[in-house]
């Protein structure tokens, strides 16, 4: 059975009062709406139901309930939340939680599009517990969501506003393909299995080239781009010259065939120097410890060969964007790991 959640918390009021008085410290809210009479009573109360509702105390969910467009659930201070299992909260409006607040997610929080859930607080996801995340959600500097539930990305990464710490793990959409690129949850992505039409590509990003000139000017170090756009038939031509050189199978560890290079997209660069030893000097350790924070990622890292296709490369950054980049940097996975198609 549905609730909304106004009805439902208007309700615990009552509850906690008479808790307070025996020292309960959690109250569980329940009620039915199948009769006309109690369903008028619910859409009374509803219309009359202020549009925030905070939670500075301890309040436990145990049926459906849904947040309204328009309303907000805001768990202050020295509040918690619990959606108990096998429940669901729907947010059509939003869920907002302060700095001291926490969420406990046994069941499930639906987000569709439209609503909004903003963390400052602690969120934790238990293992049976899901967000459904089809809305938009702000991860803000105090913010923390994390557990061993999972964030289902049901658009795209760009609906996660992140400058906390996500350590939960995020499962991504299924691919898609537009005009021949494959994007996940709005991520360009090209490998070894996944290619670029031969037409695709006409130089570097400038929102990826205005982020390196923010990175570089940070670093205080030189970090010249070796190589930015390439061209499909540049990387034909490339690609050629390394097989001559060492042969095709030790070639394709460190070079891309045609078509499958990142340098086709104009999201990667390699800086400085193509020496792994690059990775060990002052200048490849602050790219490596910094570059997520101006939206970039280490697309190959070391020991990660049998996963990305390719060697260690120190050098080779991705443009993804600041809070995408954050999550795969905090996530400690590949970007084929993080995207689930490892």
């Amino acid at each position: 059975m549905r609730r909304t959640l106004f009805a439902a918390v208007l309700l615990s009021f009552s509850v906690l009062a008479s808790a307070c008085a025996d020292n309960t410290a959690v109250t569980t809210v329940q009620r039915s709406y199948d009769s006309p009479a109690v369903q008028s009573t619910a859409s009374a109360e509803l219309r009359s139901a202020p549009k925030v509702i905070n939670i500075k105390d301890t309040e436990k969910l145990t049926e459906d309930t849904v947040v309204e467009q328009g309303q907000t659930m805001y768990v202050r201070e020295g509040g918690v939340l619990y959606i108990d299992t096998g429940v669901t909260l729907t947010l059509n409006g939003s869920l907002k939680v302060a700095e001291g607040g926490a969420v406990y997610i046994r069941g499930v929080l639906d987000m569709p599009e439209g609503s909004f859930f903003s963390c400052t607080g602690k969120t934790k996801i238990m293992s049976s517990g899901s967000i459904l995340m089809g809305g938009t959600m702000w991860v803000n500097p105090a913010g923390l969501i994390k557990g061993s539930g999972s964030i289902h990305v049901l658009n795209a990464f760009d609906d996660i506003r992140c400058k906390g710490t996500v350590t939960a793990k995020i499962k991504a959409p299924e691919p898609v393909q537009i005009d021949g690129v494959t994007y996940i949850g709005g991520i360009l992505l090209v490998n070894k299995e996944y290619s670029l039409p031969e037409s695709y590509g006409d130089g570097l990003d400038s929102e990826a080239y205005t982020a390196y000139v923010r990175m570089k000017r940070a670093s205080g170090y030189d970090m010249k781009i070796v190589s930015g756009f390439r061209s499909y038939t540049k990387q034909e031509s490339t690609f050629a010259y390394w097989c001559s050189i060492d042969g095709e199978e030790t070639a394709s560890t460190y070079s891309a065939r045609p078509g499958h290079s990142e340098h086709q997209t104009g999201l990667a660069m390699d800086i400085t120097s193509l020496s792994q030893s690059y990775g060990k000097t002052a200048e490849g350790k602050w790219l490596a410890a910094n570059c997520y924070k101006y939206g970039f990622i280490i697309r190959y890292p070391k020991g990660k060969t049998d996963i990305t296709g390719y060697m260690y490369e120190p050098w080779h950054v991705r443009y993804l964007g600041a809070s995408t980049a954050k999550l795969v940097h905090d996530s400690g996975l590949t970007l084929e790991e993080f995207l689930g198609v490892a």
